[in-house]
């Protein structure tokens, strides 16, 4: 081979190679740039604060599958905060091991139906009353109320005037349904027996254990202009004036140590919530209401933590007013392994803000009761036409996931 083509074939091989390092170098860059991308932390969209979750761990105590709620007991952690309650009906209290449920992790207890009008009111008395005024049943409420009373739990008295699971009869002449309803005198008349009759009742036999009532249930509307619920029979007949004349006859026989409660669905949607502030803000003003209650059921796809903490600021800003949440429950349809982690995630969130408005005295809540005990007899499955887990315990008893990230809410980081 010649010099010459010695040195040409030297030049092409040492501009391969300077070639080859470009792209190699190109290569490189892309690849960086492109982890850069994937990596970067997300542009701020107008929130306050961005919430960065970092990726689980084999340790991540968001991992409830090992752990076990033998030595856990959800009222003894909150005891310094709230009280924690549970709905049932009587046939679970009668059950030992259900029982013993209840009382390790609940400090009190709400009828789920027997206590409302329709369960109280006996129909047969009431026409045989010589004065013309409802008379109750007390059989099935003696019952519960022993029961409670026999293992420690205080109740919250659930409902006394509501539009319904309120016989019809109630309202109208003679008894009658075919009569139409009665006047406004006569109706206040027989409110203020019925309140009376089943406060005293109460009271007399079993002093001591019902330390709240839920007086007026689901007075407001859903529309978007709030007010009154305008199809409740105690509204076509007293009007407005209803609610305030209930806990006029509640705060009369109730002994001052009760506590009254005005108790609302959706009080979250801002009409509504406007509306049932306006009227407790009234009530409490004049010495009839003791607290506002949330009744807090909550789908797990459309619930707002923060509409929940703003509703809880705006009823605080009423003087002295207590705070409940008391029907809580989160429909979830989905039992998997990851419905049940949301859902987890969600009560978690949900219990860390409570204990925060708590702590920092921006709100008075002094309960959290659930609709229920567990996923078996939850009675969104019927209400929602789908199967629903919303509740502590699946329908075996056993604690899930969202029953430790409660627990766990209670301890601040």
């Amino acid at each position: 081979m010649s010099l010459k083509m010695k040195k040409a074939m030297t030049l092409c091989i040492a501009g391969i190679l300077m070639i080859s390092f470009v792209f190699a170098g190109c290569s490189k860059k892309k690849t960086e740039d492109t982890n850069a991308v994937e990596t970067a932390a997300p542009a701020d969209t107008g929130s306050e604060e961005a919430d960065v979750t970092d990726a689980p761990d084999s340790t991540d105590e968001s991992d409830y599958s090992n752990r076990s709620a033998e030595d856990l007991s959800l009222k003894d952690i909150y005891a310094d905060r709230f009280m924690i309650g549970v709905a049932a009906n009587s046939w679970q209290l009668q059950d030992k091991e259900t029982m013993a449920a209840i009382t390790k992790d609940f400090s009190s207890f709400t009828c789920e139906n027997e206590m409302k009008p329709d369960y109280l009111l006996d129909y047969d008395a009431t026409i045989a009353a010589e004065d013309g005024m409802p008379q109750i049943k007390v059989d099935t409420l003696n019952r519960i109320m022993t029961m409670a009373e026999d293992a420690g739990l205080k109740m919250r008295g659930h409902t006394l005037v509501w539009h319904s699971q309120t016989p019809k009869w109630l309202f109208c002449k003679d008894y009658d349904e075919d009569k139409g309803y009665v006047n406004k005198k006569t109706m206040l008349k027989r409110m203020e027996s019925y309140i009376e009759k089943v406060i005293t009742y109460c009271q007399e036999n079993h002093p001591g254990v019902i330390y709240a009532w839920d007086v007026v249930n689901e007075a407001f509307s859903d529309d978007e202009e709030g007010g009154y619920r305008l199809d409740s029979p105690w509204y076509e007949i007293i009007g407005e004036e209803y609610v305030e004349k209930a806990f006029e006859f509640a705060r009369k026989y109730a002994d001052e140590d009760v506590k009254l409660f005005l108790n609302d669905y959706n009080a979250t949607i801002p009409a509504k919530r406007d509306s049932i502030y306006a009227a407790a803000a009234t009530l409490a003003e004049k010495g009839l209401l003791d607290g506002v209650g949330m009744q807090s059921h909550h789908d797990m796809k459309y619930i707002s933590i923060g509409d929940i903490k703003g509703a809880l600021f705006k009823y605080a800003q009423i003087p002295g007013i207590e705070i409940q949440l008391t029907e809580l429950d989160l429909h979830n349809p989905d039992d998997s392994e990851g419905g049940l982690a949301t859902q987890a995630e969600i009560y978690g969130d949900l219990f860390k803000m409570l204990v925060d408005m708590k702590d920092e005295g921006n709100a008075n809540i002094t309960s959290v009761t659930f609709w229920g005990l567990s996923d078996a007899t939850t009675w969104l499955t019927a209400n929602k036409n789908e199967t629903s887990y919303p509740l502590l315990f699946d329908e075996n008893m056993k604690a899930k996931p969202c029953y430790f990230a409660i627990c766990d809410a209670a301890t601040k980081e």
